[in-house]
């Protein structure tokens, strides 16, 4: 016996409708990265923030990727490229020499149980036996420590440029730096971006394209039209995680 033509018509929507929430709730590995259910409280109430799945989404983050995450901390980013990457991928998460002893007794066994995820302390000129290995050194808000000596003033420090001539030799050909940093003004001298722990977005691009890196391009997605971004970014009134800060992504030429 035929359905009616209303009985079609209905099985239709609902088959429609079922299309249309399974395109929704789809994710990818970023968004379930982010979504894990280990992730504690103290990271995830950030993430209104800092948008980290726009953010390496930009990026072009993926599975089965090498990273170096440089300055990782307690590791915000540093678990969630590491469930991005995978069994197949891995995390160098780098800590300083100076930081390290005040965090290490929390994120250390965290970085064991992550399983994926290497670490390293000390300076990156010091890491060796890994050239053309990896696929992205992320650099988050700690850009603004490389773009500025007072024996340099506006150019690029010296230190800095070993920097970059290493991080070129880690990358792979086509591999990405990652760049997210607290924004000044451009023209903003050096001496005083550094001073509010911030950099242009125009100092950056200049650093590392004479360093033989290619400018792909920057996101808004972290764009705060209300930050003055000429005080120190934690004198904003709104908070952590409020300053204007730019997302730029770099690549070594292939």
């Amino acid at each position: 016996m035929p359905f009616p033509a209303k009985f079609k018509a209905g099985l239709m929507v609902s088959a429609l409708s079922l299309i249309a929430a399974t395109a929704v709730t789809a994710t990818g590995p970023i968004e379930t990265a982010v979504s894990a259910p280990e992730r504690p409280t103290s990271e995830t109430q950030w993430d209104g923030k800092r948008h980290p799945i726009a953010v390496l989404d930009f990026m072009g983050l993926k599975p089965g990727m090498t990273v170096w995450d440089h300055g990782s901390g307690r590791g915000y980013y540093t678990a969630i490229m590491s469930r991005t990457v995978g069994p197949d991928g891995k995390v160098y998460a780098h800590n300083s020499n100076r930081f390290w002893p005040n965090i290490k007794d929390t994120v250390e066994p965290r970085h064991k149980a992550l399983g994926n995820v290497e670490t390293f302390v000390g300076n990156i000129t010091d890491f060796d036996g890994h050239a053309g290995e990896f696929d992205m050194i992320f650099i988050g808000l700690l850009f603004h420590h490389l773009h500025y000596s007072p024996e340099t003033g506006n150019g690029m420090p010296e230190s800095s440029k070993a920097y970059w001539a290493k991080a070129m030799e880690m990358l792979k050909p086509g591999g990405v730096i990652a760049i997210v940093e607290h924004q000044a003004p451009d023209g903003t001298p050096r001496a005083e971006s550094a001073a509010w722990h911030r950099t242009s977005l125009q100092d950056a691009i200049t650093d590392l394209t004479a360093a033989g890196f290619e400018y792909v391009g920057s996101s808004d997605a972290l764009a705060n039209p209300d930050d003055p971004q000429n005080i120190p970014f934690r004198d904003l009134a709104t908070g952590r995680y409020s300053s204007q800060r730019f997302v730029a992504k770099f690549r070594k030429p292939s």
